[in-house]
């Protein structure tokens, strides 16, 4: 091999190099900026102007990966409920860490952390090996450990994690089946403060049955969470509560495979 050739090959060879460990510092940087900037964020009274350039929600979930605008279109629903509060300090909780993901959890961490500055961010997960595993990546969150379709789990935690006030969005982004994404609406809701969001995603499982959902939708003797949303729209329409949590529904609105139920300002 000649002198230039072997020059030139070790020059490329440093050059990827060089790119890769370039690459790496930022994301870390990226991680460490928003993990150290949160803490300060709860107590500052800085200005919460100055917002016009700062990116949308696809644009950083896009960033750090999460399937909600990749394989999804969540940014629609995101952008219209949270963007006009999203320098508010919110109470957000998220079912589901991403442990069930290829690409593992953080992805959603990230992107709540970076879009809500001020938030104070809880999540309950069901894979605990997961959750600890994960925990020092994970440290600017409050992470239960528990089963979403277990009552006596959601009781517990709701009485625990609201001793401090109530939550004022809720995202189901667990395990899509239909006893859990009822179980979950049915107990935490309860936790959804006065104008608080409920927000159910993976609601194309309802029509899979291997969720317990049926390809027959509406028509079907079973009973899936878009039955079940069926019913409380039929409650808003006509002014009945065949549902408990009918009463204090202020609107449900849905777009493809995702629903926001916002709870009434006055009870």
């Amino acid at each position: 091999m000649s002198l230039n050739r072997t020059l030139s090959l070790a020059f490329v060879i440093a050059a990827c190099l060089f790119l890769y460990a370039i690459s790496n510092q930022w994301v870390s940087v990226t991680a460490e900026a928003i993990q150290g900037n949160l803490v300060p964020h709860l107590s500052s009274s800085s200005d919460k102007s100055s917002t016009s350039r700062r990116p949308k929600f696809e644009q950083i979930a896009r960033k750090y990966g999460t399937d909600k605008v990749t394989t999804h279109k969540y940014q629609f629903m995101y952008d219209k409920y949270l963007s006009s509060i999203r320098d508010e300090e919110l109470k957000v909780l998220e079912i589901g860490l991403g442990c069930n993901m290829d690409y593992g959890p953080g992805a959603s961490y990230y992107t709540w952390l970076e879009y809500l500055p001020f938030v104070d961010l809880y999540f309950i997960e069901y894979d605990r090996q997961c959750a600890e595993k994960y925990q020092d990546k994970t440290a600017n969150a409050h992470v239960f450990i528990g089963d979403q379709a277990d009552t006596v789990f959601l009781a517990r935690f709701s009485a625990e994690a609201t001793a401090d006030g109530l939550f004022d969005v809720i995202i189901d982004d667990g395990g899509h089946t239909m006893n859990q994404q009822i179980a979950s609406l049915e107990v935490l809701w309860k936790t959804v403060k006065p104008g608080g969001l409920y927000v159910i995603e993976d609601l194309q499982t309802s029509y899979w049955e291997p969720f317990g959902g049926d390809p027959a939708g509406k028509g079907s003797s079973k009973e899936t969470t878009i039955s079940y949303l069926y019913q409380l729209i039929d409650d808003l329409m006509i002014g009945k509560s065949a549902k408990q949590m009918s009463h204090d529904i202020l609107s449900i609105d849905c777009m493809a495979e995702i629903c926001a139920l916002r709870k009434k300002e006055h009870l």
